[in-house]
């Protein structure tokens, strides 16, 4: 934990991401680089026109950080995105509240 769900990106480009991110993000967060999970969801996007090419769309689960390391983590992830070629991507944040998290069924 923190979990990043990805979509709009390729398995090839998501194990790059997850190789090249995980140390960084390490630093900007302060937590260990083994914490960082990736998961790619395969979508398909669609508008009314049918299937579409989409940019990547990312949920960012974690317990709740100062804005500052908030920012510095979504300009990363979007700086990575234009590296892999992407004009635009959709970054969110979502919060897991410590005494609603449990892991092996203990509170955390």
């Amino acid at each position: 934990m923190p979990q990043i769900i990805v979509k709009g990106i390729t398995q090839e480009q998501c194990a790059e991401l997850s190789v090249k991110a995980a140390p960084e993000l390490s630093r900007i967060v302060g937590c260990p680089s083994d914490w960082f999970v990736f998961d790619l969801i395969h979508s398909r996007f669609y508008d009314e026109g049918g299937r579409i090419k989409h940019c990547p769309v990312v949920q960012v689960w974690w317990f709740e950080r100062p804005m500052e390391v908030q920012d510095k983590v979504a300009k990363y992830l979007h700086n990575q995105f234009e590296r892999m070629g992407f004009h635009a991507d959709q970054i969110s944040f979502h919060i897991f509240e410590e005494d609603r998290y449990y892991e092996n069924g203990e509170k955390c």
